[in-house]
């Protein structure tokens, strides 16, 4: 009986492989249909949705970074979506993107049947899309579009964060049915964790590494 060994680098150009197709299943040309024949609206927010995606195993950061930053000009190209910050969770293994969109028309076209059903294909694992209502979004100081950048949401209070907090790059005021909060995004974690750590009373909150961004409103 003869028993087959791998080597490391064998198993990392499998993993390599494979995440190239699953990001292939997940990159905007496969919606080439819906996106003809969506109206883009004004280009004033009025919705943000957070998606949630299982991360493979075997997709290291360095790589699924990569194919973030090749994604982008088709991401560009969807109507109605203003900005995208690419996330990884801080903890549970999910990646995914916070969208800032012109209508929730247009979040919901994207974010269609076929959208979920890939996702379940290629994961193995449902996605999820979380809806918020935007009240306000305002950019506070400037940044570059791919750096150690972190997104923080926080929901259950109304909080007004100053404009001039060390590290606040851009925040959004948000709604989900009743309860209040807010999106930002921070120069780096240790200043989005500083300013979180020193409340008293913000709420739930939540994390996220990240590296790459995509803002039509700059």
């Amino acid at each position: 009986m003869k028993i087959f060994t791998y080597s490391r680098s064998y198993v990392a150009l499998i993993g390599i492989a494979v995440m190239a197709m699953a990001f292939q299943l997940l990159t905007p040309h496969s919606n080439s249909k819906q996106l003809n024949t969506t109206i883009m609206s004004n280009s004033e927010p009025t919705i943000v949705t957070i998606t949630y995606v299982k991360k493979p195993w075997y997709a290291w950061r360095s790589l699924v970074v990569k194919k973030f930053k090749e994604s982008i000009p088709e991401y560009e190209a969807i109507p109605g979506l203003l900005q995208k910050n690419y996330h990884f969770t801080e903890s549970d293994g999910k990646f995914g993107g916070i969208y800032l969109w012109a209508s929730e028309a247009e979040a919901r076209a994207w974010f269609n049947p076929k959208w979920f059903e890939r996702v379940v294909k290629t994961y193995g694992e449902a996605g999820v899309v979380d809806y918020y209502q935007v009240i306000q979004s305002t950019t506070v100081a400037k940044y570059e579009l791919t750096g150690d950048y972190w997104s923080v949401l926080q929901l259950g209070k109304s909080l007004s964060i100053p404009t001039a907090t060390q590290g606040l790059l851009r925040i959004t005021q948000i709604k989900n049915k009743d309860q209040y909060g807010t999106i930002t995004l921070w120069k780096s974690k240790e200043e989005a964790k500083r300013y979180f750590s020193q409340q008293k009373d913000v709420g739930q909150i939540a994390y996220f590494d990240t590296p790459v961004l995509i803002d039509k409103l700059k």
